[in-house]
């Protein structure tokens, strides 16, 4: 019998109200406290969050574009997965549309007010083993690193986990949606007070190959490097890879990004495009003077089976579901390998709902990462 508390479903609807109506049937019996969803860019986002609204009045949703939606045994393009959380696992929940129209942290301070608002509670001392944070960011504004700052500003003791929106691959407009509204500049946020125990996690399949790189000319703003070590980007960064700098490619970036290591565990930054001035441009941002290894891949189902072993026993109990943002360069390789299908029997007997991202957020903006929110 599935969990009465927690409670993935799908659609393959096209019309918002269809939408609704499906994932309402397969939470049929719950009453729930939080929902989060994720839909494809060809979706109305918008008018999906407001039809949960009025198939479950007073409970807060949040929600995102992606570039393809999950759950435990659905992987679709342009259709929808969701989450619904009951008080047996959110006793209460508050979502919040931080729109960043005029400055990132201003928006998120007025955001992170509402949640405060919401919930009545002091996010500067909230007990981060009750309470937890969702943000889901608009993806290609470059604004995630700042955001992800400033809901640290905000809550410092708590974990905000996520991802960036994103459309397909298209790289042209993404949304994020909560309680009915949406922006295509700004992040959704759903604060959760935890009924039971959590677990917030990170893992890449990569490992450090030896090789270290100081960043001696960045421009931070825009995530482009110029310079490793004094040497060109594409000089440096090619020898270390093993391949001719013409030879740069997609399929190289994908299996050698570079790794921040912290505590032994590496926080990926992915490139992705030679630019024609010389410069790598990075899905997320590289500091002037910061040291990174070069990465290689390791197997991803298999690096995913055991961090869950692991989430689990930091638990202390089975994992009875949560939400999982996987980057979609992560995608493309289990569609590369056909590995689709194992990645989600990672997920068997768990209630899991999630999205392909432009980037993962928990701390700070990473890629080529799975980060989750998980619950006993």
């Amino acid at each position: 019998m599935r969990n009465a508390s927690i409670r993935s479903a799908a659609s393959s609807q096209k019309d918002p109200d269809a939408i609704v109506r499906e994932l309402t049937q397969a939470w049929a019996g719950m009453s729930p406290t939080a929902i989060a969803f994720f839909t494809g860019h060809t979706r109305d986002g918008a008018a999906i969050s407001a039809a949960l609204r009025r198939a479950f009045p007073g409970t807060p949703n949040v929600g995102c574009t992606t570039a393809g939606e999950l759950t435990q045994h659905h992987e679709g393009r342009q259709t929808t997965s969701a989450l619904a959380l009951g008080a047996g696992k959110v006793r209460r929940a508050s979502a919040a549309l931080a729109t960043f129209d005029d400055g990132v942290r201003s928006g998120v301070a007025r955001g992170m007010h509402a949640l405060a608002r919401g919930l009545d509670v002091d996010l500067k001392t909230a007990d981060p083993r009750r309470f937890v944070g969702i943000t889901l960011v608009e993806g290609l504004r470059r604004n995630e690193e700042e955001c992800n700052e400033a809901l640290g500003d905000g809550a410092p003791l708590l974990s905000f986990v996520g991802g960036s929106a994103g459309d397909d691959a298209e790289f042209a407009k993404t949304r994020v949606f909560a309680d009915g509204e949406e922006s295509d500049n700004g992040a959704a946020l759903l604060l959760l007070d935890a009924a039971v125990p959590f677990v917030v996690g990170k893992t890449c399949s990569f490992e450090p190959t030896g090789v270290r790189f100081t960043v001696t000319k960045a421009n931070v703003a825009e995530r482009i490097v110029y310079e490793l070590d004094g040497e060109p980007v594409a000089t440096a960064y090619a020898r270390a890879a093993g391949v001719e700098p013409s030879r740069l490619d997609a399929s190289v970036f994908m299996t050698h990004p570079v790794g921040l290591m912290v505590d032994g565990a590496p926080w990926i930054r992915s490139p992705q495009q030679l630019l024609p001035d010389g410069g790598l441009r990075f899905y997320c941002r590289i500091e002037q003077g910061m040291t990174v290894d070069l990465m290689r891949s390791t197997p991803l189902v298999d690096d995913t089976r055991r961090a869950l072993g692991r989430w689990a026993e930091e638990l202390g109990a089975p994992i009875a579901g949560g939400f999982a943002f996987n980057c979609i360069l992560r995608r493309l390789e289990l569609d590369a390998t056909g590995q689709g299908a194992a990645f989600r029997a990672c997920f068997e007997g768990m209630e899991m709902a999630g999205f392909h991202t432009y980037g993962e957020s928990w701390l700070a903006h990473i890629n080529q990462t799975l980060t989750t929110l998980l619950f006993a």
